[in-house]
């Protein structure tokens, strides 16, 4: 008996179907005539996801010089308390 392999791109798509509201692993695995290898790809899933860097450095443009805006332009309210 020879095993099978899947493609990521495929993988991805059954983990992304576990994931949507109200689809049980069970369902999408029986769907795609698979069975408990799915919990798996799921939890491998999961561990990449959470060693992805909390912080990603971002380019950004030139900052803008002082006196294009002036504090006139500027306002911030906040409300003191409930009102009816």
């Amino acid at each position: 008996m020879q095993r099978r392999s899947y493609s990521t791109a495929f993988k991805a798509q059954v983990v992304q179907e576990c994931g949507q509201p109200g689809a049980s692993v069970a369902s999408v695995a029986l769907s795609h005539g698979i069975n408990t290898i799915v919990h798996k790809w799921i939890r491998t899933a999961r561990s990449q996801v959470e060693t992805l860097p909390a912080f990603i450095p971002l380019a950004l443009d030139a900052p803008v010089r002082a006196g294009y805006a002036s504090r006139a332009d500027i306002r911030i309210d906040i409300p003191i308390g409930a009102q009816p």
